[in-house]
């Protein structure tokens, strides 16, 4: 058994023991424990021995690359480097990386019926950290900064904001992380005197306070995200449609299913719980009308948990009805149809999902939802599907692997804002 199913096998154990465990509706017994930090133990050492030998392959790779026997040295030809995968979106540096880039080396022309193709460029998702070039701007309740576009008349546009915007991202180097998970705090902040004695009880004798934290275990495991596409002989041929291709499609519909994970995960075997199944979420009833609601959701987040609302995530048919609601006058509350300004309601930015239901609306501070990434994405094209290959068709699949944690719920209420 190779290290990669040795892993695999070690988090299945795992699983099957918390899921024995929940399904008998009870805490791990001690034996569960010690079981469960053996095979930590020993998956975190097998992880750190993939990602050695991955190391090293890749290591051997770039160096075969890059040698030559002396006989094969011609003067007349230009000295190879190594290939660098550059490009701002996931299209742009699959075609620029060197599995692509060796296929149309291979098939400049286009490759045939029957020809078998095997693309696998891993890993050309990897996350950097950059300064983000929309950030938030503050002094514009939240709003993203326009960017002006140099070379088109001096346009500006401004770019939406999106939940996945909002929460934290990181990586992860083990696919299974157990973490504390902040149910309430107890603060006990204060100024404190001058000890006169060193029998001091309290803050007022000198006694520095402490505050305490009340939290709960929960386990993160990785989950992988993938989409696949079909396309033609001719379309993975053309740098600019494949890119297109994986651009609109592909990276759209993982980040939305990224996002439907984030707000309504089922909490499963399958998929990580999202903030709609997660234990501890504020949860504000309908009261009187949506914009009421929201408002007392505000102050149950200021009060609960000392959160200042970063946003509101509606569906797009409940923020249609913000932008249409009319006083008796039949003015519009908002921009109406030609203004323009920020998207808020009571100060607190609006942005919109397809993947939260229409009547619930979730509020609050989306910055201690954390994504790590464990394998950033890779996107592999082959042939060797169904009855592909006759038909001049090839399978784009890409995909990635990651933890989410929900680090403190009650920085998140969960809205009613329309009545049963």
């Amino acid at each position: 058994m190779n290290l990669k199913a040795q892993l695999k096998a070690a988090l299945d154990e795992v699983k099957k023991i918390a899921k024995k465990a929940q399904d008998e509706k009870r805490d791990f017994n001690d034996d569960e424990i010690k079981q469960i930090g053996e095979l930590r133990t020993k998956a975190d050492a097998l992880t750190a021995k993939i990602k050695a030998a991955d190391e090293a392959q890749a290591s051997i790779k770039s160096m075969l690359a890059q040698a030559k026997p002396l006989e094969e040295d011609k003067p007349d030809e230009p000295q190879k480097i190594a290939h660098v995968v550059e490009g701002k979106t996931l299209g742009e540096r699959f075609v620029k990386s060197q599995a692509y880039r060796n296929f149309r080396k291979t098939y400049p022309s286009g490759v045939g019926k029957d020809t078998p193709i095997s693309i696998k460029a891993e890993h050309i998702g990897r996350m950097t950290l950059k300064a983000d070039p929309n950030p938030l701007n503050t002094a514009d309740n939240g709003n993203l900064l326009v960017q002006r576009l140099p070379g088109i008349d001096d346009l500006t546009y401004r770019q939406p904001t999106t939940i996945l915007d909002l929460i934290t991202k990181g990586t992860a180097s083990s696919p299974l992380l157990q973490y504390r998970q902040l149910v309430s705090i107890a603060s006990n902040a204060g100024i404190v005197a001058e000890s006169k004695t060193s029998t001091g009880t309290d803050k007022t004798g000198g006694l520095k306070p402490l505050s305490t934290l009340d939290t709960q275990t929960k386990n993160a495991s990785a989950y992988t995200y993938a989409d696949g596409i079909e396309v033609t002989n001719q379309e993975l041929s053309d740098d600019g449609a494949l890119t297109a291709l994986i651009d609109g499609i592909l990276r759209q519909n993982l980040d939305l299913e990224t996002e439907r994970v984030v707000l309504s995960g089922a909490g499963t075997d399958d998929e990580p719980a999202g903030i709609l199944n997660t234990t501890g979420v504020l949860q504000q009833d309908f009261a009187t009308d949506a914009i009421t609601t929201i408002r007392k959701a505000k102050t149950l987040l200021s009060t609960t948990s000392q959160t200042v609302a970063q946003a509101i995530v509606l569906n797009p048919e409940d923020d249609e009805a913000f932008d249409l609601a009319q006083d008796a006058n039949k003015r519009y509350y908002g921009n109406g149809p030609f203004g323009i300004g920020p998207q808020t309601i009571w100060g607190i930015p609006r942005i919109t999902s397809t993947r939260i239901p229409v009547g619930t609306a979730v509020m609050g501070d989306f910055s201690q939802i954390q994504l790590l990434t464990l394998e950033p994405t890779s996107v592999l094209v082959f042939n060797q599907h169904k009855d592909y290959a006759q038909r001049n068709l090839s399978y784009v699949r890409a995909e990635n692997r990651a933890l989410q944690l929900i680090r403190q719920p009650a920085k998140l209420a969960l809205l009613a804002i329309k009545s049963a």
